[in-house]
C-alpha cells in the first residue's frame, strides 16, 4: 500500500510541476504575443513612413528635374547674352 501512496505522491508532484510549467509557458506566450503586436504596429508605422518618404522623394526628383531644365535654359540664355556682348565689343574694336 505504501508503494501505491508513493506512486500517487509522485504523480501528484509531477502534475503540480507540469501545471507550474504550463503557467510559465502561458505567461511567456502572452509576452511574445504582446511583443508581436507591438512589432506589427511598428512595422505598419514604418511602412507608412516609407511610403511618405517615397512620395516626397518623387516630388523632389520631379522638382529638381523641372528646376534643372529651367536652370539649363537660363544658363544658355546668359551664355548667348555674353556672346552677343563679346560680338559687340569686337565690332567696336574693329571700327
Amino acid at each position: 500500500m505504501s508503494e501505491l501512496v508513493e506512486r500517487l505522491r509522485s504523480v501528484h508532484d509531477r502534475v503540480a510541476q507540469l501545471l507550474r510549467q504550463h503557467r510559465e509557458l502561458r505567461a511567456q506566450l502572452d509576452r511574445v504575443g504582446s511583443s508581436e503586436r507591438e512589432l506589427g504596429q511598428r512595422i505598419a508605422v514604418l511602412e507608412t513612413r516609407i511610403a511618405e518618404l517615397e512620395k516626397e522623394n518623387e516630388v523632389l526628383r520631379t522638382s529638381k528635374a523641372r528646376h534643372g531644365v529651367e536652370e539649363g535654359q537660363g544658363t544658355k540664355q546668359r551664355i548667348d547674352e555674353l556672346v552677343n556682348e563679346i560680338d559687340r565689343c569686337l565690332a567696336l574694336l574693329n571700327n
